[in-house]
């Protein structure tokens, strides 16, 4: 469990590619996290989970 989210950190300090790369780099292809992550995060629901998080990030400074 722990080499999992070492490697998950090592994986998020890569800047050189975008989040939605990293994304798609650690998903099956044509499998259940990329089907979700390319459908339901569509511009719509991106935004409200930005607004959720930007508003959570304001009540905890």
């Amino acid at each position: 469990m722990r080499g999992l989210f070492q490697n998950v950190g090592r994986s998020l300090s890569d800047e050189t590619r975008p989040l939605r790369q990293l994304a798609a780099d650690h998903e099956t292809p044509k499998g259940n996290n990329e089907r979700i992550r390319t459908t339901w995060f569509d511009a719509a629901n991106t935004a409200a989970l930005k607004k959720a998080l930007d508003g959570l990030l304001a009540d905890l400074k």
